[in-house]
């Protein structure tokens, strides 16, 4: 009978630690599964972060490379502006050359000009066409206004400083003299108008 009971002991102590190793591994396996679980969201967080950071890189990147190009672009500018001063000064001495001076002399300065205005050119500058247009503050500054009967108000007259620009940014406004309507012509136009308006 001991031996019974040691048998039904022993099976019951064996289906006790059964169970408890059941439970225990059912206990393993759910944490296991928290884990899991823990450790997958954990890896969606990084990844998130990772691609986060690697879009905040790209747009670092990109920025600074605006940054540098429009430094550059500031710097040409800077460097072209004072060129155009030198030009306008070789414009004036080619226009006040002397008649008695060497021919070979007065050449060369024109030589000059051209090879400067070739440099110039070969940067993208542009001229700014002024003379017979019609005014453009974007353009061109007036300095003065002349009152003309001859052109139409509005109309460029004379160009004092020739102005530049490199595609559509100007980096130096032409400036120049604008046509004003004779206040005598716009007396006339009135009482023409206001005589036609009599007769109707």
């Amino acid at each position: 009978m001991k031996n019974e009971e040691i048998e039904e002991s022993s099976s019951e102590q064996t289906n006790s630690d059964a169970e408890n190793v059941i439970e225990e591994g059912t206990e393993d396996a759910q944490t296991d599964r928290d884990l899991i679980e823990e450790l997958t969201r954990e890896k969606e967080q990084f990844r998130a972060l990772a691609q986060r950071a690697q879009a905040d890189l790209v747009n670092y990147r990109n920025r600074a490379s605006q940054e540098m190009e429009e430094s550059r672009r500031i710097v040409k500018f800077g460097v072209i502006s004072k060129f155009l001063n030198v030009a306008d000064d070789l414009e004036r001495a080619i226009g006040n050359i002397p008649s008695d001076m060497d021919e070979n002399w007065s050449e060369g300065i024109i030589l000059v000009l051209r090879g400067l205005e070739n440099s110039l050119t070969l940067e993208g500058v542009e001229k700014i066409d002024a003379l017979g247009e019609s005014f453009d503050p974007h353009f061109h500054e007036a300095l003065m206004y002349e009152e003309r009967s001859d052109t139409e108000e509005g109309i460029i007259v004379d160009v004092i400083q020739t102005g530049y620009k490199i595609k559509d940014r100007v980096l130096r406004p032409a400036r120049v003299v604008v046509a004003q309507s004779d206040p005598k012509d716009k007396k006339q136009t009135n009482k023409k108008s206001d005589e036609s308006q009599e007769e109707e």
